[in-house]
């Protein structure tokens, strides 16, 4: 009897990718059809359209945010204090700036992933591009949650005085931006480890 001599691929056969006849069934996210590009999963796609819509909004939260407030100085005592207008602004901070440029380019990324999720050839790049990503999105959360942790309690060991007390509404939408930044990343996370495990039970090379 002849040996076949068939290398394994992703699915076992030469040739076949993710969309081959010996493709397991997956798990409890449902695999979208297409026989000519790389089958959809929906929890991913789901996931990936999360990404768009939290790194947009931590992104726009964060890039509006700005108060003013008026404070009193006393310049002597025989002198009424002076009424002066100060600003908090999110690109007074290089930690916030960072935020804002880091979430707005995952939110790029993400709608360009989500719209070529069926391309074969983007299933590498795309993972790459996600590595990526998540490397952006902790970096820039933690950036900005340290600058909003001063903010709130300052550092006595330096003398640098909490700012929150004064600027309380700055202080909380940029808070609830690096909340949501947060929750994308996680999601980013999750995505990933499912693209993972999409190829490994599409694989018998394992």
């Amino acid at each position: 009897m002849e040996t076949s001599r068939v290398k394994p691929g992703f699915n076992g056969v030469v040739g076949s990718g993710f969309d081959g006849s010996s493709r397991r069934a997956g798990g409890g996210c449902a695999m979208g059809g297409g026989g000519r590009g790389v089958p959809v999963d929906a929890c991913g796609v789901a996931m990936r359209a999360f990404v768009v819509a939290a790194t947009l909004v931590a992104a726009v939260v964060m890039g509006v945010d700005r108060q003013t407030r008026t404070i009193r100085i006393t310049l002597a005592d025989t002198l009424p204090p002076l009424e002066v207008p100060v600003t908090a602004k999110w690109s007074y901070s290089s930690a916030f700036v960072y935020f804002v440029v880091a979430n707005a380019m995952v939110c790029l990324f993400s709608a360009a992933a989500l719209a070529s999720c069926r391309r074969r050839g983007a299933v590498v790049p795309v993972m790459v591009g996600d590595l990526l990503a998540l490397a952006l999105l902790f970096s820039a959360v933690g950036a900005a949650a340290e600058f909003g942790i001063l903010g709130e309690r300052g550092n006595s060991h330096v003398r640098w005085a909490k700012v929150c007390n004064v600027y309380g509404a700055f202080c909380e939408r940029a808070m609830a931006a690096v909340i949501v930044s947060l929750l994308a990343a996680f999601a980013n996370l999750v995505m990933l480890m499912l693209t993972i495990l999409t190829i490994h039970k599409n694989s018998s090379f394992y």
